[in-house]
């Protein structure tokens, strides 16, 4: 496998980037370098290649710029049977997509990786500090393939030792030397319990026949013990019934008395029961209220007239709004005004000082010496601007001589080139024709129209193949499936509808054949079973018996003799016994009427249902055959007993197959118009080239077409090149010297204005411009000088607007004073009088506000009682109807009507209640018929039968249990001596288990064998193949530690082995002793070790690295590069560092390396990796 190409789409803080590795040199390393400072990006790359081959994990960190729903990676992978693009989103299943965006399986990648899972290949093949180390230390403690292939000499030896483990268990698990346990043990056991059983169980057969006999008979008692009891429990029961049902009897009658004089009671309307509790509090809460309220509206009233306002204080108030800011300048002023006057002497004391450093003491007016803004901004100009003037001089001339040198070698260079003939007549407009032709061919998307077209009509046809061999048994072409007649949807959906309405028929009527096949069986079952227990004859019997007397009687009658006397005395005891019969048995013989009654029923239904079940059979065909004539009118060659949704999905297979021909048909027309639009373009393009007698052949394809063209273009933009270059260079040196002279008049134009401002000011009144560091000295003492006198200026202005601050302050408050006829005082009292104004203006806002929260008070209270007045009105209107309803004065009275009718419905349930409990005891439906019967029984004679009932019971009762307990027990005796078919049983048995030792033996016996050859085995594949892997690592760690250690071996330690290295001394170490950078060389050339064996019978994996060179210098930095160079002759090594230095060394060691760069992509945005 090879990265040719990775696509960073949107991922952490990468959109639509791609980094492109190339294809491979042959015959060179294929080592790539991806250099970039600290936030480009690497880490987020190196993560992006594990999450492309193993999906996005459900929580990334990568998500801060692109949400989950939009992440996206992507990139070109090199199988061995060539390169395939692929891309990644985020999303729980199905997230790896093909180069259409298709969903695929994830074998598709991991195939290619032979199977290694996302934490394998970041231990083995994906390294950074963390993985670096925690992968190193696993692999010394025998963990993972690379562990295994350190220490084992192969990957997966390891789990062979776990199963070679599993086998020895196994084999102990049936037998073990010494041990008292095992499935062998277990055997044996179950083989002498066997044996024990077989010596019990030995009895004659004449011993089973005799015990089989006397079960017969106690199971025939048992049943004729049942039959009696059953019949004794059930009269019981009867008599129980009636006894139970007269005192419901009597609390019916009690009921109907306790409503006799309810029965004239209106029925209350709904919810009134629920609503007059609240109507009676709520008059209550009315009434309370409303008494309430008027002694708030009458408390009001009088608080509102007795509160007074001093209409003086509260204009006095409206004033005082006015003195908070004075008073606070009054204040401020009285505090600062000493302080600011002392500040002012000091100021005098530093203007004083200024004019002595620019040497002007005792200048009446400082404030001359003050240079206008625009004077002091132009002498700083002149000043910064001097040294910019030379150094403009200075850079002026050298450019003007660097342009004269590159001006005289770019007309050397046009000289020697050669200057093609100028076209003939219009060549110009030619030319640009010839441009005009070669961006349409080249702009042109024929290619990628035709390329499409053509993919899509080979996809097309295959679809169209596939659809068309589906449509089996039919077979024919895509003319003849168009051509066909289809039944319409519509038609279709109608057969549906029937076709399930009769299915539904023919099920239903079979289910309810089949139920009342069922209630005929039943019935008569129930039928006979009622005749054969009782002993009843049924009514058509009786009729026979009756009508045989009378026919004995006529014929005693007749001839008065002995014979015929006996004959008519049999005939009529027969008789009298079946109406005696008959009559004692009078429920059983209603239950056996009604029993036949039902039974007729069921057979009469039973034969109508099997009528409308042949109906819906009938139904059922007569749509087949129209369905069958449909299709044999769609096609001859489909089968005409298919069913509807088999006729469905071959109509959906059908028309698939038609889209797929219309697919077929479009691809052919885009294609057919790709190749015009290709043949129209290469004629133009031809036809212009011969217009400028360049020479075509006419068989010349497009690329050729393209080539000549594209060098006509060419060697024209060549020339015109040259002279547009000698122009630039002309005018390039006309420019650098008229900035040379521009350079000399702006040096000259400075001295003058230097002289001519200083004769503008107090500078120059000597008549000689002080030096330009006079100048700058000058400037900012006067500068100090300015501020001073400003501050000067402004703390008069302030002390001055003080003093006034507190006259006018004085003067308000005497005016106040005077408005509110307040004594005056001398103004050190001023605060005083304002405290006493303050105060009555405080009172009379004080009795103002109160007044109107009173009147405020009033007006809600009135409020209320209008409101009260309201809810008083609906109140009495719905108490109205109530009470009119019920023709009473107080909702009390409506209560007590309520209650009543709340009692008088609760006895109609109850009443109802004990007529259904009674009629349900006597199972009768009548009530009058069950009050009939329960005042025609005699309670005495119910009573006398049921005492000799219960006590009849308790003897059948008994003799039931004993003769059940006889058949029980002999049941058991048979059961115990088991027979003679017991012995056989056991036999079969102990052949059984023999057979399972011997096979177990047997398996026992291969496991060991097998194990022991297996054991001998991967111990000499081990020494043959840990050399391999130990001389590999050896290499790479003599090769990065630069010959300091020399070599690695193993030694035993406890239950495993330890990793020693030699160093060039002959001294050993132990890992836990080397330095951390020593340790993580180590590391490394394990992973080296480790990538080279892999490769052996593995394809080769890319081996990507993360900045795993911090802790080494930069000798062994150049050994692990070219460690890494001969890995990559093998396969695909790629390092991610951020250091430069490091790039130097990687191209040092191997000239061919590929250096990535993603300095462009750092942003102020910190990565998040």
């Amino acid at each position: 496998m090879r990265l040719k190409r990775l696509d960073l789409t949107r991922y952490g803080k990468f959109t639509d980037h791609h980094v492109d590795f190339g294809e491979p040199v042959a015959g060179a390393p294929d080592l790539h370098i991806v250099y970039g400072p600290n936030e480009a990006g690497k880490s987020t790359l190196f993560a992006a290649w594990l999450d492309l081959l193993y999906g996005i994990g459900m929580q990334s960190p990568f998500n801060f710029l692109h949400p989950y729903s939009s992440m996206r990676i992507g990139g070109a992978l090199e199988f061995s049977g060539g390169a395939r693009e692929f891309a990644r989103i985020k999303r729980p299943q199905n997230s790896l997509l093909d180069a259409h965006d298709q969903a695929i399986g994830e074998n598709a990648i991991l195939g290619e990786l032979g199977g290694i899972d996302r934490e394998a290949y970041r231990t083995m093949f994906s390294l950074d500090d963390d993985s670096l180390e925690e992968g190193g230390e696993s692999i010394l403690k025998a963990r993972g393939d690379l562990g295994q292939l350190l220490f084992s000499g192969s990957s997966g030896l390891a789990d062979l030792s776990r199963k070679i483990a599993d086998l020895h268990s196994e084999a102990d698990g049936f037998y073990k030397s010494h041990a008292r346990s095992g499935q062998l043990h277990d055997l044996q056991k179950e083989l002498d319990r066997l044996k024990q059983e077989r010596a019990q169980i030995d009895t004659q057969a004449s011993k089973y026949a005799e015990l089989s006999e006397a079960a017969k008979r106690a199971k025939a008692r048992h049943d004729e013990t049942t039959v009696r009891r059953g019949q004794s429990q059930a009269r019981k029961d009867e008599i129980q019934r009636l006894l139970n049902a007269r005192p419901r009897l009597a609390k019916l009658r009690s009921l109907r008395e306790q409503l006799a004089p309810l029965e004239g009671l209106p029925d209350a309307p709904a919810g009134w029961a629920e609503t007059l509790p609240t109507l009676r509090e709520e008059e209550i809460k009315l009434e309370t209220q409303i008494a309430a309220n008027a002694d708030e509206v009458e408390r009001s009233t009088s608080a509102v007239e007795a509160i007074g306002v001093d209409q003086v204080g509260l204009s006095l108030a409206g004033k005082l709004d006015d003195a908070d800011s004075l008073r606070a300048r009054y204040l401020t002023a009285e505090k600062d005004v000493p302080d600011r006057r002392q500040k002012l002497h000091d100021l005098d004391h530093a203007i004083a000082f200024q004019l002595r450093q620019i040497e002007r003491e005792g200048e009446a007016n400082p404030g001359s010496l003050i240079l206008p803004a625009s004077t002091v901004e132009r002498l700083r100009e002149l000043i910064e601007s001097r040294s910019g003037i030379e150094t403009a001089v200075s850079q002026a001339e050298e450019e003007w001589t660097e342009a004269r040198h590159r001006l005289q070698a770019t007309e050397d260079k046009l000289a020697d080139a050669a200057d093609p003939s100028s076209p003939a007549g219009d060549r110009g407009n030619l030319l640009e024709n010839l441009k005009l032709a070669l961006a349409a061919l080249r702009q042109s998307d024929h290619a990628a129209r035709r390329r499409l077209a053509d993919r899509a009509y080979l996809e097309g046809r295959s679809a169209l193949d596939d659809c068309l061999a589906a449509l089996v048994p039919w077979h024919g072409d895509e003319d003849q499936l168009v051509a066909m007649i289809v039944p319409a949807l519509e038609t279709i959906q109608r057969w549906k509808t029937a076709w399930d309405a009769s299915q539904k028929r023919v099920d239903q009527h079979h289910g309810e054949m089949a139920r009342l096949q069922s209630e005929c069986v039943r019935l008569s079952a129930q039928r006979d079973a009622t005749t054969s227990v009782t002993g009843l004859v049924t009514d058509q019997d009786a009729v026979a018996i009756r009508a045989e007397r009378d026919h004995a009687w006529a014929e005693h009658r007749s001839r008065l003799d002995a014979t015929s006397a006996d004959r008519f005395e049999d005939v009529l005891r027969r008789d009298d016994g079946v109406v005696a019969q008959r009559f004692g048995h009078m429920v059983e013989l209603a239950q056996l009427h009604e029993t036949s009654r039902a039974l007729k029923i069921a057979q009469s239904d039973f034969a109508r249902a099997e009528e409308l079940h042949a109906q819906s059979l009938a139904d059922s065909e007569t749509l087949a055959r129209e369905i069958a004539k449909a299709i044999s009118e769609l096609s001859p060659l489909l089968p005409s007993d298919w069913t509807l949704p088999q006729i469905e999905g071959w109509l959906a297979r059908r028309d698939k197959a038609l889209e797929a021909r219309a697919s077929v048909r479009t691809a052919e027309r885009d294609l057919q118009q790709a190749q015009d639009d290709a043949t129209v373009l290469g004629q133009r393009l031809t036809a212009t080239l011969r217009t400028l007698n360049i020479p075509v052949a006419a068989d010349a394809d497009e690329t050729s077409l393209i080539a000549a063209a594209q060098a006509s273009v060419d060697s024209e933009a060549e020339y015109r090149r040259h002279q547009q270059t000698l122009e630039e260079r002309q005018r390039d040196a006309a420019a650098r010297k008229r900035a040379f002279e521009r350079a000399e008049t702006g040096k000259q134009q400075w001295d003058a204005a230097w002289k001519e401002i200083g004769g503008a000011c107090w500078l120059g009144e000597s008549g000689a411009m002080p030096s330009i560091a006079a100048v700058r000295g000058i400037l900012a003492v006067t500068s100090e000088l300015a501020s001073t006198l400003k501050e000067r200026t402004m703390l008069a202005d302030r002390i001055a607007k003080m003093e006034k601050d507190q006259r006018e302050f004085q003067d308000f408050v005497i005016s106040l004073a005077d408005a509110a006829g307040i004594a005056q005082a001398d103004a050190s009292a001023v605060m005083d009088l304002l405290r006493q104004i303050e105060e009555r203006a405080r009172k009379a806002d004080a009795d103002r506000t109160r007044k109107t929260e009173e009147m405020e008070r009033l007006e809600a209270a009135r409020a209320i009682s209008r409101e009260l007045a309201e809810q008083k009105v609906v109140h009495d209107r719905r108490k109205q109807e109530m009470t009119s309803y019920f023709g009473v004065v107080t909702l009390a009275e409506v209560a007590t009507k309520l209650g009543q009718i709340v009692l008088r419905n609760s006895a109609q349930r109850e009443l109802a209640e004990v007529a259904q409990e009674i009629l349900t005891a006597l199972r009768s439906t009548s009530l009058a018929e069950a009050e009939a019967m329960l005042d025609s029984a005699d309670q005495a004679a119910l009573g006398t039968e049921l005492a000799e009932i219960t006590a009849q019971a308790e003897t059948l009762e008994q003799e039931w249990r004993d003769s059940y307990a006889t058949y029980k027990d002999a049941e058991k005796q048979i059961d115990a001596i088991g027979g003679d078919a017991s012995v056989a049983e056991i036999e079969e048995k102990r052949r059984t288990i023999l057979v399972e030792i011997e096979e177990r033996a047997r398996r026992y016996m291969r496991l060991r064998a097998g194990a022991m050859v297996t054991e001998r085995a991967l111990r000499l594949y081990r020494e043959q193949h840990r050399s391999s892997m130990m001389a590999h690592a050896s290499e790479a760690l003599r090769v990065i530690s630069r010959g300091a250690y020399t070599q690695l071996t193993t030694q035993p330690d406890k239950d495993s082995e330890v990793l020693v290295a030699i160093a060039a001394d002959k001294g050993s170490k132990l890992v836990t002793e080397m330095s951390k950078g020593t340790r993580f060389q180590l590391y490394l050339a394990l992973r080296v070790a480790g990538y080279f064996e892999f490769a052996k019978t593995r394809s080769p994996v890319p081996f990507i690295a993360d900045d795993i060179m911090e802790t080494f210098d930069d000798f062994r930095a150049e050994e692990a590069f070219r460690l890494f160079s001969q890995m990559a002759e093998a396969g695909q090594v790629i390092y991610l560092t951020h250091h430069r230095h490091l790039c130097e060394i990687a191209r040092e060691v191997c000239p061919t390396v590929k250096v990535h760069d993603l300095s462009g992509l750092v942003t102020p945005e910190r990565e998040t990796a």
